[in-house]
């Protein structure tokens, strides 16, 4: 969907501002690709694309067909943004059926303002939710970093809302501050 986020995280080293429009041909170029390498297993990422009515849900969903048309045994995971005001457009994702349906919840909720401005940390986690209530058979995925100015207390409560939300796999992560004018690195 582009190397251009419509969101400026304060950890984060991609590029912001206007995206341009998708290509249509995406889809089948990452299959493509994916047959070529001879992978077992893809994820399939993107940056947020506030600027698409469905976030890019639609595309996911092109891409994880195509994918699975060509690599029939490949495992697909994606790793989504929260499609925050887009309703249930990643509805749309969970229909082409992932093996892993990863979103990052990357910090804890009393840093979001600062670390995730553009993002809401219980819509992140009810989106998690809300795939495994639409199809259990998906697993669900979140990751984590520490090191931004978390506390021990905090990074326990995430786990339980991650738990709470039937999330089946977290990954733990440590921030690495990409330059001076990002989020200052609390600690290792």
């Amino acid at each position: 969907m582009g190397d251009t986020c419509t969101r400026a995280c304060a950890f984060c080293n991609v590029i912001t501002g206007k995206p341009k429009a998708l290509d249509p041909f995406e889809p089948y170029k990452i299959a493509n690709a994916v047959k070529k390498l001879n992978l077992k297993h893809t994820v399939i990422t993107s940056v947020d694309r506030d600027d698409l009515n469905d976030g890019g849900a639609n595309h996911f969903y092109e891409v994880i067909i195509e994918t699975r048309k060509l690599n029939p045994s490949t495992t697909i995971e994606v790793l989504t943004p929260d499609f925050l005001k887009k309703g249930e457009s990643y509805t749309k994702v969970v229909e082409a059926t992932p093996d892993v349906f990863n979103h990052n919840i990357e910090t804890v909720p009393g840093l979001y303002r600062q670390v995730r401005p553009g993002s809401r940390y219980f819509a992140s986690v009810q989106l998690l939710k809300n795939v495994k209530k639409i199809n259990k058979n998906i697993f669900t995925k979140s990751g984590i970093m520490i090191g931004l100015g978390e506390s021990k207390d905090e990074i326990l409560q995430v786990m339980d809302d991650l738990r709470f939300a039937d999330v089946d796999f977290l990954t733990i992560g440590q921030y690495l501050q990409p330059s001076a004018k990002h989020h200052p690195l609390d600690r290792y």
